[in-house]
C-alpha cells in the first residue's frame, strides 16, 4: 500500500530536512520526502495520490503528559468549569441536573472548576452541594484534579468526620467551628478519585471500558494528537487501553507512565514494555508535591492566598531517593510530578544521587512551574526531561500570578530552560485543560493569561521552537525519537493536515488553525473532510 502526499506545505521539523513538496507512505511508514519529483519517482507505479490544495502537513502531534483515561472518564460529568458554570448557583443546577442522569450506584460527578474564576471566589463547599444533591454522595473535581468537594453524603460513604486530623499527605477544608466543609486536598483526594474510577470502570462491561478510552482518543485526535504519554496509568485503566487495542480502536501510541504502586502488579502480570505498536507500559509516575491551580504545590515560604501554607511535599529527599534509585536499578525512566521550588529541589536531589552520566534512561520532571533559575541549572546539569504544560498560561496563568506574586515571571520559564539546553516536552495534562496543542504552542509564544497579563515576556518562544515542543522535544521524552517526532524516511507515517502553517499564522490566530486529518500509520483516524478518501 502506497500513497503520495502533495500539493501541501510541509513542515518536517528534520534537523537537516529541506523543502518538501511531497510525502510517499508505504506500509505504514514514511518512504520518502523531498522534491515531488523525486518522490513520485521513487513510489510505485498504482500508488495513490493525495492532491491537499496548499494544506500544510506536519508531523503528529504529541501530548507528553495527559491522562487519557481521565479524559475520557470525566467526559460524562457535569461540566461546572469557568466560563460556562459562573458562579455556585450554576454549578449546582448542573449538579442537580447530573443527578438526575447518574445510575444508581455511582457517584453524581461535577468537574473543572477554579475556585479563584468562580464569583464568589471560594471553593464550593459541602452544604453547596446537599443543596443541589442532598440524597446520594456526589463529588465535584477541582480542575487541577488536586482538590475535590464533597456533599455529606459522599463524605460519609469515603468514612470521613468532623474531628478527625488532615492525613499524611492530604488537607481538609474545615469551616469557623473546625467542622469539614467538604473540600479535600491531595492524597485523600486521590484515592476518592481513583475509588470511583476502578469502581465506575468494574461496573461497564467491555464494550462501555473501551468507549471510554475510544471517546478519549477521537477527541486528542481531533486536536492531531497521534502520541500521548498516559501519565496515571493504572491496573483498571491499563485493561480498557488493552481491549481498545486488541479492537483496533486506539487513535494514538500510548506510552504509559505507571504510577508507582503499581509497579509490582505491572512486572508480575508480565506487562512491562511494548503490548504493541500503539501501547506500552516502560515508565514509572511519582508524585512529589501538589498543584499550583490548587495552591498546595510545595513550596520555600507561603502563598499569600487561601488555603495559604507552603504546600504538600509527599516525601522527604532519603524516601524519594530511595524510591528513584529502586525503579532506575529495574530499569524504568522515572517521571516524577514536581511544580512548587521545594519539591523540585528534592527531585533533584534524588535525580544526583543516581550518579549517572548524561542521565540516559531520560528520568524526567512533570510540570516544573517553579522550576528557578538555579534549579534550572542543575536540571540541565543533570540532563533531566522536562514535561510541561505552555497552555496553563492563558488557562490558569492568573492564579498563578496571584499566588507567585512577585516571581510570577520566572514561571514554566520555557525560553530559559530550552536556553540552558533542557529538552522540554510539550504537553497538556488534560483534563486540567483542554488537550489542544494548538492552545499550547500559541501560549508558548505569547504567554498572556486570560485577563491580558504576560507572565515572562523574555520566556516567549518562536512558532517553530514552540512546535517542537509537540513534536521532536516530546519523542524524545518517550523514547520515540527514532520512530516519531518529524516526518523523515524510515519512520512511522504519523502526520496532521492543517488548513494553514503555524509558522506562518499570526500567534494570535493560532488557536484558529484547524485540523483536516490526523494520520496515524498512514491511515486516517480523523478527518473533518475526505481528504484521503478513495
Amino acid at each position: 500500500m502506497e500513497l503520495i502526499v502533495e500539493d501541501a506545505e510541509f513542515v518536517t521539523m528534520a534537523a537537516d530536512g529541506g523543502p518538501a513538496g511531497a510525502l510517499l507512505v508505504r506500509d505504514g511508514r514514511i518512504a520518502a520526502v523531498g522534491p515531488a519529483e523525486a518522490v513520485r519517482a521513487a513510489a510505485s507505479p498504482g500508488a495513490r495520490v493525495a492532491r491537499l490544495d496548499g494544506a500544510t502537513v506536519i508531523p503528529g502531534l504529541i501530548d507528553a503528559h495527559c491522562h487519557v483515561c481521565d479524559v475520557g472518564y470525566l467526559a460524562a460529568a457535569a461540566d461546572c468549569s469557568q466560563p460556562s458554570a459562573p458562579d455556585i448557583p450554576a454549578i449546582q443546577a448542573r449538579l442537580a441536573e447530573a443527578a438526575g442522569l447518574t445510575p444508581e450506584g455511582s457517584w453524581v460527578t461535577g468537574a473543572g472548576y477554579v475556585e479563584y474564576k468562580l464569583r464568589e471566589g471560594r471553593h464550593p463547599t459541602r452544604a453547596d452541594l446537599d443543596q443541589a444533591v442532598p440524597n446520594r454522595p456526589a463529588v465535584l473535581y477541582h480542575t487541577s484534579l488536586h482538590a475535590c468537594v464533597l456533599n455529606t453524603a459522599a463524605l460519609r460513604e469515603a468514612g470521613l468526620a468532623d474531628g478527625q486530623p488532615d492525613p499524611p499527605g492530604g488537607q481538609f477544608g474545615r469551616d469557623r467551628e473546625g467542622r469539614l466543609d467538604g473540600v479535600v486536598f491531595e492524597g485523600p483526594m486521590f484515592a476518592l478519585f481513583e475509588r470511583n474510577l476502578r469502581h465506575d470502570l468494574a461496573r461497564m462491561g467491555a464494550v462501555d471500558r473501551v468507549r471510554v478510552v475510544q471517546g478519549a482518543g477521537q477527541r486528542l485526535a481531533a486536536f492531531g494528537v497521534t502520541a500521548a504519554c498516559e501519565a496515571d496509568m493504572r491496573r483498571d485503566s491499563f485493561g480498557a487501553f488493552a481491549e481498545a487495542d486488541a479492537n483496533g480502536l486506539l487513535s494514538q501510541r500510548i506510552y504509559g507512565l505507571v504510577v508507582h504502586d503499581q509497579v509490582d502488579w505491572l512486572l508480575g502480570a508480565g506487562l512491562r514494555g511494548r503490548r504493541s505498536g500503539r501501547l506500552a507500559a516502560e515508565a514509572v509516575k511519582i508524585w512529589a508535591d501538589g498543584g499550583m491551580s490548587s495552591r498546595t504545590a510545595a513550596i520555600h515560604g507561603s502563598y499569600p492566598v487561601p488555603p495559604y501554607g507552603s504546600g504538600i511535599l509527599y516525601f522527604e529527599r532519603d524516601e524519594l531517593t530511595k524510591m528513584v534509585r529502586g525503579f532506575d536499578a529495574r530499569g524504568f525512566q522515572v517521571a516524577v510530578h514536581a511544580q512548587g521550588d521545594r519539591a523540585i529541589e528534592t527531585v533533584l536531589d534524588a535525580y544526583a544521587a543516581l550518579g549517572a552520566v548524561g542521565n540516559p534512561r531520560r528520568h524526567r520532571i512533570e510540570h516544573g512551574g517553579a522550576m528557578y533559575p538555579p534549579l534550572a541549572a542543575r536540571a540541565a546539569t543533570l540532563g533531566i526531561v522536562v514535561a510541561s504544560q505552555p497552555g496553563f498560561m492563558s488557562t490558569l496563568g492568573d492564579g498563578f500570578a496571584a499566588a507567585f506574586g512577585d516571581r510570577r515571571d520566572e514561571l514554566y520559564a520555557f525560553g530559559s530552560w530550552r536556553r540552558a539546553g533542557i529538552t522540554v516536552a510539550g504537553s497538556s495534562d488534560a483534563p486540567v485543560i483542554t488537550a489542544d496543542p494548538l492552545l499550547g504552542i500559541r501560549d508558548a509564544v505569547l504567554r498572556r493569561t486570560g485577563d491580558g497579563l504576560v507572565l515572562g515576556p523574555a520566556e516567549r518562544l518562536a512558532a517553530r521552537d514552540a512546535l517542537d515542543l509537540y513534536t521532536t522535544q516530546a519523542a524524545f521524552a518517550m523514547h520515540r525519537e527514532g520512530e516519531i517526532g518529524s516526518l523523515e524516511p524510515g519512520k512511522l507515517a504519523d502526520f496532521v493536515v492543517l488548513d494553514r502553517s503555524p509558522l506562518r499564522t499570526d500567534p494570535e490566530r493560532i488557536t484558529d488553525i484547524r485540523v483536516l486529518a490526523t494520520v496515524l500509520d498512514g491511515t486516517p483516524v480523523y478527518q473533518s473532510e475526505s481528504i484521503f478518501a478513495g
